[in-house]
C-alpha cells in the first residue's frame, strides 16, 4: 500500500481538479485512507478484506470489480468514490508504475515503509496535508534517502492518478474487469 500520505495527497489533488464531482473532500479523503485504516484500527479485520484482494507474501491482487458489486458500496457517496480511488491508487502503484521498485523491495525485503518516512516531509508540504489524529502514529518523517521510491516520479504519480476520471474507470472496470483500468 502507498503510504497515507500518498493516498491523501491524491485525494486532494483529484477533489482539487472536480469540484463539481466530489462535494464533501473530509468524506472522500477518510474514504481514501479507509481501506488500510479499517484494518489497523482492528486487528480482526484482514487487509484481504478491506482490499477486497489478496495481500502479503508478495501479492499485491486488488479486485476493484468486486469492490462494485459490493451491495454496501455507494458510488454517490463521497466516502465510497474515496474508497474506489485508494484501491485504484494501490492497483496502480503496485501493478503499474512502481513494478520494477516492488520486484527490488521484494527481492531485499526493505519494505516501502522507510521509503514512505523518507519522503513524508516533502509530500505533506507540497501537498499542505495536516496529519489526521487517528493516522498520525502511521506518518513518521525521517531525514534520509529513499532506497526504492524516487520523489519526482511519486509526485508525477500523484498527478497522473488525480487526472483520471472515477465514473469513467467505474464503468471500465464493470464492462472490462480489472482489465479495464488504464
Amino acid at each position: 500500500m502507498p503510504g497515507f500520505t500518498i493516498h491523501i495527497a491524491v485525494a486532494k489533488e483529484y477533489a482539487k481538479k472536480h469540484p463539481k464531482e466530489i462535494r464533501d473532500v473530509d468524506e472522500f479523503i477518510k474514504g481514501s485512507i479507509a481501506p488500510d485504516n479499517i484494518s489497523l484500527e482492528n486487528s480482526n479485520i484482514d487487509k484481504n478484506i478491506t482490499h477486497y484482494g489478496k495481500w502479503g507474501k508478495g501479492e499485491t491482487q486488488t479486485y476493484i470489480d468486486a469492490f462494485l458489486k459490493d451491495a454496501k458500496v455507494d458510488m454517490q457517496s463521497d466516502y465510497w468514490k474515496g474508497y474506489f480511488m485508494h484501491l485504484l491508487t494501490d492497483h496502480c502503484f503496485y501493478n503499474i508504475c512502481f513494478r520494477k521498485e516492488l520486484e527490488e523491495e521484494q527481492r531485499t525485503h526493505h519494505g516501502f515503509y522507510y521509503d514512505y518516512d523518507c519522503l513524508n516531509k516533502e509530500l505533506l508540504k507540497k501537498y499542505h496535508i495536516e496529519i489526521m489524529e487517528n493516522i498520525k502514529k502511521y506518518m513518521s518523517c525521517t531525514e534520509g534517502k529513499p532506497r526504492y521510491l524516487n520523489i519526482d516520479k511519486v509526485i508525477k504519480f500523484i498527478d497522473n492518478m488525480s487526472n483520471i476520471n472515477l465514473e469513467e474507470q467505474e464503468e471500465l472496470i464493470k464492462q472490462k474487469g480489472m482489465e479495464g483500468i488504464k
